[in-house]
Parts: structure tokens; C-alpha cells; sequence
């Protein structure tokens, strides 16, 4: 006897946009427990979470995560040099999967303006 076919669902996930992931079913004689296994989602950007974000600038600044709030400015509140800078850059573009053109770098002058700015990133993204 041979094993029954696997059969297949479409999952419509997202508002506006349509997306798709093929979710197989298996038959309790394929898996004993009937388990399901979603295939990963390659559609969506990275999830932005702001504590991830303050421990990756507190990270490349080499500082105390209480010390990198919302408001802090890099220069002036955090003593933030222009290697420094070019190095929170470069962390978020490969974090991230972005690519930050030169005139949005202006904005990357506290954790607000940068999560701003990436959130902006990834949505355009998508």
C-alpha cells in the first residue's frame, strides 16, 4: 500500500498584500502525531524591536544600555565620533538588510530617529 498524498493548503497572510506559504498536511501514518509544518515565510522583513535595536547602538558604542535612551542625542549626550557612527551604520544595514543612502544617515542622531528610520525602511521594503 502506498503512502497517501500529501495535500496542501494555501494560507493568505498580511492586510492588503497577498501572500502565500504552502502548508503541508500530513496523514497520522506519515507523522504520528499528525503534526503540521509550516514552511518559513521568506516575505517579510525583519521584525523592528526597539530593545533589540538599543542593545545593538549600545553594543557598537561600547556602552551601559540604561545609557542609550529615546532621546539621547549620539554627539552630543553620547560622545558619538564619526567611526562610531560609520560603525552603528554598518551594524544596522546588515542587521537589518538594508541599505542606507548617504542623506538618510542625517537622521540617525538618537535611537528614536534611527527606529524611525528603519521602521520607514522596512515597510518600503516589503
Amino acid at each position: 500500500m502506498s503512502a497517501p498524498p500529501l495535500r496542501r493548503a494555501v494560507v493568505h497572510c498580511g492586510s492588503h498584500r497577498l501572500r502565500r506559504m504552502l502548508v503541508h498536511f500530513s496523514y497520522a501514518n506519515h507523522h504520528p502525531e499528525g503534526l503540521v509544518y509550516p514552511m518559513p515565510d521568506t516575505t517579510t522583513a525583519p521584525v523592528l524591536d526597539k530593545e533589540q535595536l538599543r542593545d545593538l547602538v549600545a553594543d557598537a558604542l561600547d556602552l551601559d544600555i540604561a545609557e542609550v535612551t529615546d532621546d539621547a542625542h549620539f554627539t552630543e549626550d553620547l560622545d558619538v565620533d564619526s567611526l562610531m557612527a560609520l560603525e552603528i551604520t554598518v551594524r544596522l544595514e546588515k542587521e537589518y538588510g538594508v541599505k542606507l543612502a548617504e542623506p538618510e544617515l542625517a537622521s540617525i542622531t538618537s535611537l528614536q530617529g534611527t527606529y524611525e528610520l528603519l521602521d520607514r525602511k522596512l515597510r518600503e521594503n516589503r
